[in-house]
């Protein structure tokens, strides 16, 4: 009877133990992160609209300012920002990284960090494959993802001309025309899934949505920390087991633990000894010290970072 009360508070003993830690990995994993630096639509979504730097329409501001009114619309339909660059001859010889680079850091300028919001570079600057860029900020990298992104740059093929074909204004005014429709189309901000992580981003951010709330912090999201919490505690559990079992196939405890039983007073001697400690004489050399300075490495800054939360979709053409 007494043995089937010490299983029974074993057993209790457990299950208290998996409650306390399950709650705990709860609080820990959505009750505990880094500040949100998410910004709300709003303080910058006035920027939106269209930056000409080829020139292309120089000769017709008119259909210049009527794209940019469809561009600012299209902002407000999504509570994005939106921008479409157009480069000139001078970003000819980007490298695709290079037009990452500039296309995230040019978002963040207009708009700021941490802002949803997307910048769909069209290069018409001459380069050969032409490299289309999405860069997408915020929550903007929960919607439109690559497989959406991709969709997009596929429809808007018809309407560009190849990479040494001559651009037109014809051929810009077609592409944002499709180009608006097909962003609000797909803007779902209740569909929401997954998360981002910018590795980057001079901090490196999660962007993930929770509670229909965009998040933008340096901390895991909740579900893959508790996922983390749980695997780890698993492993430590049988790492722990299988200790246990060890211990117990090597090691037979006894149920007395009284000495007597294993010593006599009889058989048993005290030795006593005693350590003399000599003086011992030490020789001094003067370490000659070098002038050369010696210092610690610091790795350099790698390329290719930025501030905020930006994500790239790419297209050659």
């Amino acid at each position: 009877m007494k043995k089937s009360n010490n299983g029974l508070k074993i057993f209790f003993g457990i299950i208290v133990g998996i409650f306390l830690l399950g709650f705990l990995d709860y609080f820990m994993s959505f009750h505990t992160s880094a500040p949100n630096r998410y910004v709300p639509y709003g303080e910058s979504s006035s920027q939106s609209g269209i930056i000409d730097e080829n020139g292309l329409f120089d000769n017709d501001p008119q259909a210049l300012s009527e794209l940019v009114k469809r561009v600012k619309q299209c902002s407000a339909n999504t509570h994005m920002n939106i921008l479409i660059y157009l480069p000139s001859s001078s970003r000819k010889n980007y490298s695709d990284d290079d037009t990452r680079d500039f296309t995230a850091n040019k978002y963040n300028e207009i708009f700021g960090e941490n802002t949803d919001g997307l910048l769909y570079y069209i290069d018409i600057s001459g380069k050969s494959p032409a490299y289309d860029d999405i860069a997408k900020s915020a929550g903007a990298n929960l919607i439109y993802t690559e497989d959406v992104c991709q969709s997009i740059f596929y429809s808007l093929d018809q309407f560009l001309p190849p990479s040494y074909g001559p651009v037109s204004t014809e051929h810009i005014i077609n592409t944002v025309n499709n180009f608006c429709p097909l962003v609000e189309s797909y803007y779902d901000p209740d569909n929401m899934s997954g998360s981002y992580y910018d590795s980057t981003a001079d901090t490196p951010v999660y962007v993930y949505s929770k509670g229909g709330k965009t998040y933008v912090t340096t901390s895991k999201p909740p579900a893959t920390k508790l996922f983390i919490c749980i695997i780890a505690e698993l492993i430590g559990g049988l790492i722990t087991l299988i200790m246990y079992l060890i211990s117990k196939h090597n090691y037979k405890f006894k149920s007395k633990t009284n000495p007597g039983i294993y010593l006599s007073d009889r058989d048993v001697r005290f030795i006593e000894k005693s350590d003399t400690f000599l003086r011992s004489y030490v020789t001094k050399h003067r370490i000659q010290s070098s002038s050369g300075g010696g210092g610690g490495y610091r790795g350099g800054g790698g390329g290719h970072s930025h501030g905020g939360s930006i994500g790239h979709s790419g297209h050659h053409r």
